[in-house]
């Protein structure tokens, strides 16, 4: 996939989406509103940058966090704001969360993935 492949593929599934108020009572606390929702869309588009593909520590399990080796993986940065940076893997069409390392010299996927809007909301 090129970084042009993954920018149209970003800017369609905002293009496309729409956010769906789950049933009352289907979720654990209360669903955020239209609204709110539509306020992380806005700043999502604003925090867009070129595709460009990055190499991530994956700290996403416990297993992964305590192992004496570093598992990494490259994933293609689609959005940044602040310390934290969401990617996209086209090997498994998930979107997840990442962040600037504490010592500012790699990045971490941390275990948050899901679709496109969801994971910029996590931030």
């Amino acid at each position: 996939m090129t970084a042009h492949e993954v920018e149209q593929m970003v800017l369609r599934l905002l293009a496309e989406y729409s956010y769906q108020q789950p049933e009352p009572g289907s979720t654990v606390g209360s669903p955020w509103s239209a609204e709110k929702v539509g306020g992380y869309v806005e700043l999502l588009k604003q925090s867009l940058v070129s595709p460009r593909l990055e190499r991530f520590a994956l700290a996403e399990t416990y297993e992964q966090i305590r192992a004496s080796s570093t598992e990494c993986a490259d994933f293609w940065v689609v959005a940044e704001r602040g310390e934290y940076l969401e990617w996209y893997d086209p090997a498994t069409n998930e979107f997840g969360l990442g962040q600037l390392a504490a010592d500012a010299k790699r990045l971490v996927s941390i275990g948050v993935r899901g679709d496109l809007v969801g994971v910029f909301c996590a931030m």
